[in-house]
C-alpha cells in the first residue's frame, strides 16, 4: 500500500505538469496562428489605406484643375 500512495504522490504531479506543458504548447501554435492572421489582416488594411489616398489625391487633383477652369 504505501508504494502506490508514493507512485500517486510523485506521479501524478508529473503527469499534470506533462499535461500543461502539452496543452501549453498548443495555445502557444494556436496564438502564433492567430497572430500571423492579423498581421496579414493589418497588412491588407494597410494596402487599402495607401490606395484609398492615392485616389483620393487623383480626385483632388482633378476637381483642382475643375475649379481652375471654371474660374
Amino acid at each position: 500500500m504505501n508504494n502506490v500512495l508514493l507512485f500517486i504522490a510523485a506521479g501524478l504531479p508529473t503527469v499534470m505538469v506533462l499535461v500543461g506543458i502539452l496543452l501549453n504548447q498548443r495555445s502557444a501554435d494556436r496564438l502564433e496562428h492567430r497572430s500571423d492572421r492579423i498581421e496579414t489582416r493589418l497588412e491588407r488594411i494597410e494596402s487599402d489605406l495607401r490606395e484609398f489616398y492615392r485616389t483620393l489625391g487623383q480626385h483632388d487633383a482633378k476637381i483642382e484643375n475643375l475649379e481652375k477652369r471654371n474660374a
